[in-house]
């Protein structure tokens, strides 16, 4: 069976992009879902929703549920890209009320719109914001092909 190459790998995308495409498709991102998993007291729930409904902050939340305003206003922008899969959303109300079936979440991610790996790297930008990424914006040695950052 061979080997697909993700098609945003083939694009003229910035490393920023890149890098936040490639975290988002590896799970290797601070949303809380995945950050509660690394922390002894870790919270897996979304600290941008408003109100008192605690939503579990993972990936399908981030892309369509969060009612945060910013994240709001970033999904009007790319209104486009969520109108074919989703008849729930609309310029007024920039979110859905309820999870989705995966099928249409990853009908959604696979879609040929070039646009969406701007959208999914603006989105991550958004999520990270205020939080220490010191660490994971560290040069790695292991790409380098040494396992030993000492030698």
């Amino acid at each position: 069976m061979p080997i697909n190459v993700p098609r945003y790998l083939h694009l003229d995308l910035s490393k920023h992009v890149m890098r936040n495409i490639s975290r988002f498709r590896l799970r290797v991102h601070t949303l809380k879902v995945e950050a509660a998993a690394w922390l002894e007291d870790g919270s897996c729930v979304c600290d941008h929703c408003p109100g008192e409904d605690e939503h579990v902050q993972n990936e399908v939340h981030a892309l369509l549920i969060c009612q945060d305003h910013r994240v709001c206003d970033l999904r009007k922008h790319f209104s486009f890209l969520f109108t074919p899969f989703f008849e729930d959303f609309s310029a007024t109300q920039p979110f859905l009320l309820q999870q989705v079936n995966n099928q249409p979440f990853y009908d959604f991610l696979s879609q040929q719109n070039n646009r969406l790996f701007l959208f999914l790297s603006e989105l991550m930008d958004l999520f990270v914001a205020g939080r220490d990424q010191s660490a994971a914006d560290q040069p790695n040695n292991l790409a380098e092909g040494h396992c030993n950052p000492d030698s």
